[in-house]
């Protein structure tokens, strides 16, 4: 599927334009639309979104909280005149067959300035907008009487972020909780929740067929009314856990917006602080991950080594023993046993003696046999242990110097940590106390919003914790279920009916684990390869790893971790592979908007990206919005051969407002 074309109708920045997009299937899909920071980009984004679902999902600060009617025309109306709001997208499927989007509102002017939304009689959207559709069929074209449905049906909303997504946040899927994000993102692009679905509509039936039984035992009936309640929490922690995840996302934007604004004013001394604050919350960042990672080290050792410290005197004991009868010649012994009883059982000695019969040389060969003790026919083994004990003692004995070892290195990455926790105290306080009324303000949003972070990162592990408590809980008072069952044969259909219940979820989990497995492997080496394919240090970074928890790992022709070593560039190309092997696995076939792809990135890898860039979206339709920092010379030329359309964006700010206007590129 592809974009024909967006209109837009005094939408925001634009009054009135019309955008043609690349068709793809004349080996140009590449659509490109430059502009400057605050020019309408990123709306363009929000105009798609806005169309297709009735929300701005990738509204800026900026512009939170205004009307999406633009401005410019609002202020030149006079007081009770309407403004039409209308997007319309025009697509187009595999079967050349056109879909067309429309979603509208109206604005009236009050007076002083302001503005209401007007009460549409035809508005079909809880917001109040107008959605319509047309679709072909063969060669009709009909309208849709349902919409959202069929829209949900072609570009489903709950998975629009791996299709139309802003570059700069590609990171998130890599920060601290990179194994969630990652697990989340394979769930959501499988379709796994119509799965989810079965299992609770079968959780459900099971509850019902409990409750409705008759004569159920006073234990029974507890044990089904424990597991009702704690269904109940359950489902509210998950639902509570996706609503923090959502406040958290919001004041995580918030956070970058402020930091964006601060970096970017024309006070040298605050912009200089506050890049000395992102890089030293980067030097934070790492010395957390050193600090855990060497304290997982330091735990994992102990606990192997604490059998061995707690049978350290038993071992030394053992070891003296063994060494004892080696200089004994207790063992080995000098002759071995199963010589002398072959020997015997032949009759014949091996110098070619007859000992078949009774004689003073069979005497002799039987009395050495007797020497042989308990000891001397494990000696073997025992001399192997004292090798392995000697090993053992040694790694005890410097079990003592690898404690100090490590905990010099966790002081040095504490006190490193400590000093870098009162720099950016310091740089909050000097920033906090500038002259400047709107730089105090802002630098006391971004304080709350990096406290609302922290409050919320920490309310996600409580709830985290919560529901695999409660979940551990469930399991167990279900087996208590089955046993009370099993007790008495009047629970005999009922228990066929639990068990059929059981059984039923049990191959529903395995299925959803089985395609879970099966795409993350197929997104792992889809990543792997497009990553190697588009990283300029072609001899550093060896291998991409997606584990059985969805941890993503880069590792070095070492095998050794790097991804905390990865700098934004590098981190920006393994997040454009990853979102790539996403789509490509995800079945819809549905064009591609990527806002600034490319704006943390330095000239080599800019142009090694935009090399590769166009095959891993093979067959798809691409739109990039960029800036002039991105959209380079040499970008350009590497991009020209994929290039269909070609756009720049001439952006005026006036008192009354502003207006942007699509131009082609070079006018």
């Amino acid at each position: 599927m592809r974009i024909d074309y967006i209109k837009l109708k005094n939408y925001r920045q634009y009054r009135n334009e019309k955008i043609i997009f690349a068709d793809f299937k004349k080996n140009r899909p590449l659509t490109i639309i430059l502009g400057a920071n605050g020019s309408g980009k990123t709306n363009l984004l929000n105009a798609v979104t806005w169309c297709l679902y009735g929300k701005e999902l990738h509204i800026g600060g900026k512009y939170r909280g205004l009307p999406i009617v633009n401005t410019l025309v609002l202020s030149r109306l006079k007081p009770k005149e309407i403004c039409h709001v209308e997007v319309e997208i025009q697509f187009r499927d595999k079967n050349e067959d056109i879909i067309v989007v429309k979603r509208s509102v109206d604005f009236q002017k009050l007076e002083n300035n302001k503005y209401k939304k007007v009460s549409d009689p035809a508005a079909n959207m809880p917001d109040g907008s107008r959605l319509e559709m047309l679709r072909q069929i063969r060669r009709d074209i009909i309208p849709i009487s349902d919409p959202s449905y069929i829209i949900q049906q072609l570009i489903p909303e709950k998975i629009n972020e791996y299709f139309f997504f802003d570059g700069e946040r590609l990171d998130y899927y890599f920060k601290e909780e990179s194994g969630k994000n990652i697990e989340e993102a394979v769930f959501k692009i499988s379709q796994l929740e119509l799965l989810e679905r079965v299992i609770e509509h079968l959780k459900a039936k099971k509850r019902d067929f409990l409750k409705k039984s008759k004569d159920l035992s006073p234990n029974i009936e507890k044990i089904r009314d424990k597991i009702d309640i704690l269904e109940t929490s359950l489902k509210n922690y998950k639902e509570s856990l996706e609503k923090i995840k959502i406040e958290k996302n919001i004041a995580e934007k918030n956070e970058k917006e402020i930091s964006e604004k601060l970096r970017s004013n024309s006070i040298p001394n605050i912009k200089k602080l506050e890049e000395e604050r992102i890089r030293t919350e980067k030097d934070l960042k790492r010395l957390d991950q050193h600090i855990d990672t060497l304290s997982d080290e330091k735990f994992d050792y102990l606990i192997k080594e604490a059998p061995s410290i707690f049978s350290y005197n038993a071992i030394v004991r053992m070891e003296k023993m063994i060494d004892k009868k080696k200089k004994a010649k207790e063992i080995p012994p000098t002759i071995d046993r199963t010589l002398l009883e072959n020997l015997l059982e032949e009759g014949r000695c091996i110098c070619g003696t007859d000992i078949s019969e009774k004689n003073v040389h069979r005497e002799n060969i039987e009395r050495l046999l007797k020497k042989f003790s308990k000891l001397s026919e494990i000696s073997v083994e025992l001399l192997e242990e004292h090798t392995n004990l000697r090993a053992i003692l040694d790694e005890v004995r410097d079990f003592r110097d690898k404690q100090i070892e490590y905990g010099k290195k966790l002081k040095k990455f504490e006190e490193e940590r400590k000093e870098k926790s009162k720099l950016l105290t310091m740089i909050s306080e000097k920033i906090g106390e500038c002259d400047i009324e709107e730089i105090r303000r802002l630098e006391t949003k971004l304080q709350e919003y990096k406290k609302a972070i922290s409050e919320a990162a920490s309310e996600i592990g409580k709830r985290e914790a919560r529901i695999e408590q409660t979940e551990k809980s469930i399991i167990k008072l279900e087996e208590d279920l089955k046993e009370e069952l099993s007790k008495e044969e009047r629970y005999r259909q009922l228990r066929k009916i639990c068990s059929f219940c059981d059984d039923c979820l049990d191959a529903a989990n395995k299925i959803i684990n089985d395609i879970m497995e099966e795409i993350r492997k197929e997104i792992e080496d889809k990543t792997r390869k497009q990553f190697l394919d588009l990283i300029w240090k072609k001899e550093t970074y060896k291998d991409v790893k997606i584990d059985d928890h969805y941890t993503i790992s880069v590792l070095d022709q070492a095998k050794r971790e790097s991804m905390g070593t990865l700098g934004a560039g590098e981190r920006e190309a393994l997040a454009l592979s990853f979102m790539a092997a996403l789509n490509s696995v995800s079945g819809f076939d549905v064009p591609i908007i990527i806002d600034t792809p490319l704006a943390r990135i330095s000239r080599e890898p800019k142009k090694n990206i935009a090399e590769n860039l166009p095959n891993y979206f093979e067959g798809k339709q691409v739109t990039l919005l960029v800036t002039e920092e991105e959209y380079t010379s040499e970008v350009r030329e590497r991009l020209s051969k994929s290039i269909g359309r070609e756009y720049r964006i001439e952006f005026k700010e006036l008192e009354e407002g502003c207006e942007s206007r699509v131009m082609q590129y070079g006018e």
